[in-house]
């Protein structure tokens, strides 16, 4: 009896064709004259390029806690991200 395994199928970085893996990024944003970075995002990060894509769950919580600093009256924040 002969089986094969499966072999996982590797992600490409769509900007240049390279390896993606799993990994942890910053992600900063301009809110009208706000400015916000969220450190410790996971991301998918392109081991080429450097770019890196977050998934549609990751950027939902992101989502909601810009929805949060929103109030603030600060120019400038620094957070770290926390899985909703």
């Amino acid at each position: 009896m002969t089986g094969k395994q499966g072999k996982q199928k590797i992600k490409k970085c769509p900007l240049c064709g390279g390896e993606m893996h799993d990994g942890i990024t910053t992600a900063p944003f301009f809110a009208e004259e706000k400015i916000i970075v969220i450190k410790d995002v996971p991301a998918e990060i392109c081991s080429e390029c450097g770019e890196s894509y977050m998934k549609s769950s990751v950027i939902d919580g992101i989502e909601k806690l810009l929805d949060r600093l929103e109030d603030l009256q600060s120019e400038m924040s620094v957070v770290h991200y926390q899985a909703a």
